[in-house]
């Protein structure tokens, strides 16, 4: 453990350089660990279970985060592309739903850039899935531009290894 009660507050080790120190103010163990680390300098976990650091050992006791999905939206004469860096994830759902149903009322034929893409999740597949039934229903499509390893799309989407490849197809449209 390396955060407990102590009769004037939160005794927080680091788990880096085993300082002890204690921080804060008596009560509830829960709100006064995440009280004693926000408070005093130390970095980590709001739980008393949880990694700690003192201020001398500095943050960085999280792993580093990924950088943030990101996502735009090009228009050619024959397709929207929409090219996707990061995770599809629960997070970027929101930002993905909204992003092709833009590309969708833009243009019946989207083509999905994953190349850039690190990892698509259940529910990122999904919002694909309902996108490739928005565009059908415009009498369009949605093809995907994946990276070779990406077999997997290949039984439900149209997938291609490059965007250039899927903007040929969408002019032929067969």
């Amino acid at each position: 453990m390396t955060a407990g009660m102590h009769a004037a507050g939160v005794r927080l080790t680091c788990d880096d350089c085993a300082t002890t120190e204690v921080v804060g103010h008596g009560g509830e163990l829960g709100g006064a660990v995440r009280s004693a680390v926000t408070g005093s300098g130390w970095t980590g976990s709001p739980y008393a279970r949880g990694r700690h650091r003192c201020p001398r050992c500095g943050p960085g006791d999280n792993p580093p985060r990924e950088p943030p999905t990101e996502m735009s939206i090009a228009i050619t004469s024959p397709a929207a592309v929409v090219r996707v860096t990061g995770d599809i994830d629960l997070p970027a759902v929101p930002d993905l739903r909204r992003t092709l149903d833009n590309a969708v009322a833009l243009h019946p034929y989207v083509i999905v850039d994953l190349t850039a893409a690190r990892a698509v999740g259940p529910a990122g597949l999904g919002v694909l899935r309902r996108a490739r039934a928005a565009a059908r229903r415009r009498r369009g499509d949605l093809l995907l531009a994946t990276a070779p390893d990406a077999r997997r799309w290949t039984r439900e989407f149209r997938t291609f290894a490059t965007v250039p490849e899927a903007i040929t197809a969408a002019v032929g449209r067969p």
